[in-house]
């Protein structure tokens, strides 16, 4: 009798167990969903309204500098893109909306950079520098990619998700921020960037 009573314990452990694996599992496929349907970036979410001649990393202010490696060892700054529309992107190789954003900012590097738009991609990996290699290379991305390996970047432009993004103008002012992915090709992120580099 007490045999059948455990077997049931366990059988109804069990069913709830699939139970709440089933649940997490539908509500991960949700929130990811929710990350890839979202809406391109347009002019009317680009703010040039200037505050003030600080840096912060907020809309309206200027964007904080920082000097990080590269894939190739050497140092490069946000300042040394002074002059440019920059897509200052934070990401991971673990990430799946990240994943499914980087070929959108390929496309958007190939087309602008020769008119003055770079993509300047930050990676949150901590001591994964093979990785990050082995992801640069098959997404084949030519835009710079830096480490921030001890995490400083990321605790001067802070968030709560992953991706995020934000688009900085010519003078180095913030005029957007993108928090999870969005379509970096589609029109109305091309009309936001060519408003940004004809206003500058």
């Amino acid at each position: 009798m007490k045999l059948n009573d455990s077997k049931k314990t366990i059988y109804i452990l069990t069913k709830k167990s699939v139970l709440l694996f089933f649940i997490i599992f539908i509500g991960t496929i949700l929130f990811f969903l929710e990350h890839f349907t979202e809406a391109p970036i347009s002019i009317a979410d680009v703010q040039t309204e200037e505050k003030f001649g600080q840096k912060k990393s907020a809309v309206g202010y200027l964007a904080p500098d920082f000097s990080l490696r590269n894939l190739k060892g050497n140092y490069q700054s946000l300042d040394s893109f002074s002059g440019q529309v920059v897509v200052l992107n934070f990401w991971a190789t673990w990430c799946v909306p990240c994943r499914v954003e980087m070929p959108s900012f390929e496309k958007l590097y190939r087309r602008y950079r020769s008119e003055g738009v770079t993509v300047l991609a930050v990676t949150l990996d901590k001591k994964s520098e093979k990785n990050i290699k082995s992801f640069v290379e098959e997404y084949e991305l030519s835009f710079p990619v830096l480490l921030d390996e001890e995490g400083k970047v990321e605790r001067l432009y802070p968030s709560m998700t992953i991706p995020f993004t934000y688009v900085i103008d010519r003078k180095g002012r913030i005029v957007a921020r993108v928090d999870g992915a969005k379509n970096w090709e589609s029109s109305e992120t091309f009309e936001a960037i060519e408003y940004l580099l004809k206003k500058s």
